[in-house]
């Protein structure tokens, strides 16, 4: 075997254990790069990676002075790196101006030699490796050629094995990231519930991602009334949790301050209505309070699935509507708050619309009147039970169907 290609399989050994000693991409794509020159003997280098939209991008690019070039500075033919990451087939150019006479780029760019050869993962071009020589008169061989698809391969492993930990390593710090938002979140839902006299409450609230825009909360400001609200900021993820804490905040501030309910929400609505705009988003909301002494609720409804009453006297159900938008939608919202009395053995069911639209598997919802029956059905039964068998109702309906929206609800039973 000759010197010179005992020297360059030596060197080509040297060079995989270097730039498979990092697991950076970055730093990774920069030895790769240098020794890519170095083992090679080109005049310039490059490394271009494909996007998602299956373009070639110039990650790392190398004159032979280690001078770096960036995308605009590395300018070659295009048609030569598209072929090779199109057909995953080596190529050698040796004389550019006879084997290329017709391609324009070739004299724009002075090119003399042109070595290009496909970064191959399990059988897929991930990538394209480059090189040339444009002022010296020297021609790259067959030797070359295969001294580069040797090197090919192992930069392709070493990147590959770099952009792979690097996604991991976001996919990680994504989910530490969730993790601590859902723990926010979940701190910003009341631990316990009142429990004003001659009433049972019982919430929960089950987000379909990591966060969501539901919300639910409970107080008594007073320690005679207590307040009562659920809502549902529109969209999903960080984005409606960010705006869900935000309406949760004013709701809890105007009450404490001692406003009414409409004032409330008129107040909530005017203060957030800029960020509701900026962000394309509304928030649906029933805000209610509860009267132990004379045994009513009063309420509003601003756009929100209407709650459900079951009155256990006339054995009826009855949906409680609104006269308000959804917050977001006007600058200034108007309501007027209504009032329902609720008896003995009388329930009232507070829901987000993850209820009434949970599907199954043939793509029919729960709907309404699931949800009504099994208000009448489980009636008799404590705040807390009558929760969890609704939960347990929609979870027997939709099977092994992923969850594909928020679902909050608050039950109020009058003992």
């Amino acid at each position: 075997m000759p010197t010179d290609l005992k020297d360059r399989l030596a060197s080509l050994y040297r060079v995989g254990q270097v730039i498979n000693s990092s697991l950076v991409l970055d730093e990774v794509l920069s030895l790769a790069i240098d020794n890519l020159i170095e083992v090679t003997g080109a005049e310039r280098g490059a490394i271009l990676l494909l996007d998602g939209q299956g373009d070639l991008v110039v990650r790392a690019a190398r004159s032979l002075d280690h001078t770096t070039l960036t995308g605009q500075s590395f300018q070659t033919s295009r048609n030569i790196l598209r072929e090779v990451a199109s057909t995953g087939t080596p190529r050698l150019i040796s004389d550019a101006s006879r084997e290329l006479p017709t391609f324009d780029s070739v004299l724009m760019h002075r090119l003399i030699s042109v070595l290009c050869a496909p970064l191959m993962v399990r059988g897929a071009v991930r990538g394209v490796l480059y090189v040339d020589h444009r002022l010296t008169t020297g021609a790259f061989t067959d030797d070359d050629l295969e001294l580069l698809e040797a090197f090919a391969g192992q930069a392709a492993v070493a990147i590959e094995n770099a952009r792979m930990y690097q996604e991991l390593a976001e996919q990680e710090r994504q989910r530490r990231e969730l993790e601590i938002a859902r723990s926010i979140q979940a701190s910003l839902m009341p631990s316990h519930l009142p429990a004003p006299a001659g009433f049972e409450l019982a919430a929960a609230c089950v987000p379909a991602r990591h966060v969501g825009g539901d919300f639910y909360d409970a107080l008594s400001p007073t320690g005679l009334e207590t307040v009562l609200f659920l809502g549902d900021v529109s969209g999903k993820g960080v984005p409606a949790a960010l705006l869900m804490g935000m309406v949760r905040t004013v709701l809890r501030s105007e009450v404490q301050r001692g406003a009414s309910l409409a004032e409330a929400v008129r107040q909530c609505n005017r203060t957030l209505y800029d960020d509701f705009v900026a962000t394309g988003t509304f928030a649906t909301l029933v805000l209610g309070r509860i009267d132990p002494k004379a045994g009513e609720v009063s309420y509003v409804n601003c756009g929100h699935c209407e709650p459900m009453l079951w009155e256990r006297e006339s054995q009826c159900l009855q949906e409680l509507s609104g006269d308000a938008p959804p917050l977001g939608i006007l600058e200034e919202l108007e309501t007027v708050e209504r009032t329902v009395r609720l008896r003995p053995g009388d329930v009232l069911v507070i829901y987000s619309d993850g209820f009434s639209e949970a599907k199954a598997a043939s793509g029919e919802r729960f709907g309404i009147a699931r949800l009504a029956e099994a208000v009448r059905t489980l009636a008799r039964l404590p705040a807390q039970t009558i929760l969890d068998e609704i939960g347990n109702a929609v979870d027997r309906f939709v099977l092994q169907e992923a969850q594909s929206d928020d679902q909050t609800i608050m039950v109020v039973r009058a003992l």
